[in-house]
């Protein structure tokens, strides 16, 4: 008899186990709606953070010479730059992170500058055109521009547009020079370090309005624009397969952005003004460090007034950064929260 309850407290014992591992199983599992769910939240999330006030620094040593035209950094301390002249263009170079500059070879005047691109500290390439035809020229360095070789002509697309382009190279061999056209982008590709270029189909743009855009492949580039419905309302635009644009997230409203820089997958950086019919802009700076997903906010002096008319933002890291407008030149080294002026 004492065998048979016992039997029968071990079986209800059993089964009980088995239900409550059955419940735990069950629990622990979330339905595949669930899941999905939390995946594309996760993945197409987009906030921008309020972050700490922006500081601006005087630079104490004067600059004798400065770019004028166009910078590229290559890292902490190597950089390049135009300056123009009443009678040509001056190639210059930096070897402590922009405080001093120096000459290092002369174009004519009729020359006009577009953009300039260097990959490390001996190789560069200068994007020209002839003030009297339009024609396109593309030189090469290979002594950190000391001597230019003019290596193409006549690049297709670029006749007589009056437009600055993007243009960088990534490395030795590829190369993108990118601008708007109407409704639509062009594309130029260089497998081959400039000696020839093709030319992409048109790719069709988010609005018609000229905007800020930037490119950290020849297939990848972040483009930012007014909204459709809304045109106090910014959208940023990224792009992964050299074709089409792909909405990321709204930006705060009243921003105008003016420049744009993504040094990797990852870190990226915007410049803009809050107030674009004021003649007293309040600027603000736009920062991420996952892809752009996340950014956050940060407001700078009401002495920082930059000339808003040409900007150039170059990050060749995360932290060091350099800001040249037609008058004065800036440095960060920290990723953009504290700006040196850098000219007198």
């Amino acid at each position: 008899m004492t065998t048979l309850i016992n039997n029968k407290k071990l079986v209800v014992l059993l089964v009980f186990l088995l239900c409550a591992g059955c419940f735990h199983e069950e629990a622990s599992t979330p339905s595949p709606h669930l899941m999905t769910s939390l995946t594309q939240k996760r993945d197409n999330g987009f906030s921008v953070v309020a972050g700490e006030k922006i500081g601006i620094q005087d630079q104490v040593q004067p600059i004798h010479v400065k770019p004028t035209k166009a910078i590229s950094f290559v890292d902490e301390l190597h950089g390049y730059g135009v300056a123009s002249s009443a009678r040509d263009l001056q190639f210059l170079k930096s070897s402590d992170g922009g405080l001093t500059w120096r000459a290092l070879s002369r174009l004519p005047q009729t020359i006009m500058l577009s953009a300039i691109s260097f990959v490390n500290p001996q190789t560069g390439w200068l994007l020209t055109s002839e003030s009297s035809d339009e024609k396109s020229e593309l030189r090469l360095t290979l002594d950190g521009g000391q001597t230019w070789e003019v290596i193409a002509q006549d690049l297709p697309g670029l006749e007589s547009r009056g437009v600055e382009p993007f243009f960088r190279f990534f490395d030795r061999h590829q190369g993108l020079i990118a601008f708007q056209s109407g409704k639509d982008m062009v594309l130029l590709r260089t497998q081959d370090g400039g000696l020839t270029w093709s030319a992409s189909s048109r790719i069709s743009m988010p609005i018609e309005e000229k905007s800020v855009f930037t490119f950290r492949s020849v297939i990848e580039g972040w483009f930012i624009g007014p909204s459709k419905k809304d045109k106090e309302v910014s959208i940023l635009y990224h792009m992964t397969d050299g074709e089409t644009w792909q909405e990321t997230g709204r930006l705060p409203s009243f921003f105008a952005p003016q420049a744009l820089s993504f040094t990797d997958s990852q870190n990226g950086f915007i410049l803009m003004h809050t107030n674009p019919q004021s003649s007293e802009k309040t600027w603000q700076f736009l920062r991420t460090f996952n892809g752009g997903k996340t950014w956050s906010q940060h407001e700078f002096p009401s002495t920082f007034q930059p000339l808003a008319a040409s900007l150039h933002l170059s990050f060749p890291t995360a932290t060091s950064g350099w800001l040249l407008d037609a008058r004065d030149l800036w440095r960060t080294t920290d990723g953009g929260l504290n700006w040196s002026l850098l000219t007198p």
